[in-house]
């Protein structure tokens, strides 16, 4: 592509010869460059001095307007600035400040001034004065634009919210109204915040609040400490306020057969043991005690407190005693049986060896008795 044409129309015609190096050939390239049309001639019709589609102010020459030196542009329809630029379209009044993007990257910058671009959805605009503004590009909830028109609109990148909505989408209630409970008392029960119209509920030493309104904490105590002695000396005289610190209870407990608790009511149930070993249990409920102090709490207590059966130790220890002794002696005796059992049978034993031995009656051969008998043969024992 020809960039430029030399100044002198002698060098509008080359010619290149190509010698490639080891080979005794070459190549001819004849060159001509088109640096001459006739439509920029004066004479001929596509020429137009001052033409009409030029503004007046440059020449028409092949369809393309050569502006005089005061106008530039494609149409010359831009005077020069002040700043003697003749850069069509280049001018730091299309650029916003310490930014090198013209027109924000989103228009073209004609005679000083942003042309935003247009989109292919008609709604949706580009506008500023350096076209950095547009009603497209804001948060979205569920797909919807600023959470939709009901809540807000897109002004320039941000949501402009109506009456009563806040947030980067317009998609939280600027109200507390959700969050405060719906027997009254303090937002979010006082155990939490309140943001975007939710219960944002605290987590505190004795445990996690949870609940919509932050009402529950399954691992707290609550009241149920500062409701056990008094369930126990009203109920039970039992504790240590029975029996004269009883009288200074706030609230007096209604018997049940078995302690139920009513999720909808909020109530709490409390499960203790008391120095007996004994299990009791009640529940209450305060929310009309929260609103007005004059209001007694209501509590619900176990009729009768599960203790365990009573176990008489001393017989215990006597049985216990006795079945040592009695296993003692058993051992003793069965040893005793055993042992006479073993000695009759080796005595026995003995016995029959002694009877069944045969003892040998051998003599001294170098003994001899003192006295010698002789037998007179004639004699023939008469």
């Amino acid at each position: 592509t020809l960039t430029k044409c030399p100044e002198d129309p002698r060098d509008w015609k080359q010619v290149l010869q190509i010698y490639p190096v080891g080979i005794n050939e070459s190549l001819t390239v004849d060159i001509e460059m088109l640096c001459s049309c006739p439509c920029e001639h004066p004479s001929d019709p596509g020429y137009q001095v001052e033409s009409p589609q030029c503004n007046g102010q440059g020449t028409l020459k092949c369809g393309i307007c050569e502006c005089n030196n005061q106008h530039h542009g494609l149409l010359c329809e831009c005077s020069h600035l002040g700043d003697g630029s003749t850069e069509p379209g280049v001018s730091d009044t299309c650029r916003m400040s310490n930014s090198t993007e013209e027109c924000s990257n989103r228009g073209h910058c004609v005679c000083g001034v942003c042309q935003c671009e247009q989109r292919v959805n008609k709604d949706e605009l580009i506008t500023g004065k350096f076209c950095e503004c547009d009603n497209f590009s804001c948060e979205r909830r569920n797909g919807l634009l600023c959470s939709g028109e009901d809540h807000g609109r897109c002004v320039c990148g941000q949501c402009e919210c109506r009456e009563g909505w806040t947030g980067q989408a317009c998609d939280c209630q600027s109200s507390n109204d959700t969050c405060m409970p719906p027997d009254g008392g303090e937002i979010c029960s006082g155990h939490g915040t309140c943001e975007c119209g939710v219960c944002r509920c605290a987590v505190t030493e004795e445990g996690r609040y949870t609940g919509w309104h932050c009402e529950k904490c399954p691992t707290c105590s609550g009241r149920c400490n500062e409701f056990k002695h008094c369930v126990q000396c009203q109920m039970y005289k039992t504790g240590p306020l029975y029996p004269d610190g009883c009288e200074n209870c706030t609230f007096t407990p209604r018997a049940v057969e078995k302690v139920t608790i009513d999720e909808e009511r909020n109530d709490n149930k409390c499960t203790f043991y008391d120095e007996d070993d004994c299990r009791f249990e009640f529940s209450y409920n305060d929310r009309e005690n929260a609103k007005n102090p004059n209001i007694p709490v209501e509590v619900h207590a176990q009729q009768e407190r599960e203790c365990p059966p009573k176990v008489f130790m001393l017989g215990i220890v006597l049985a216990v005693i006795a079945a040592v002794v009695l296993i003692g002696m058993a051992v003793l005796l069965l040893w005793k049986v055993l042992t006479s059992i073993h000695d009759r049978r080796e005595f026995a034993r003995f016995e029959k060896e002694r009877m069944m031995a045969k003892w040998d009656t051998g003599e001294n051969p170098i003994y001899k008795q003192a006295t010698t008998t002789f037998k007179n043969p004639t004699y023939a024992g008469k």
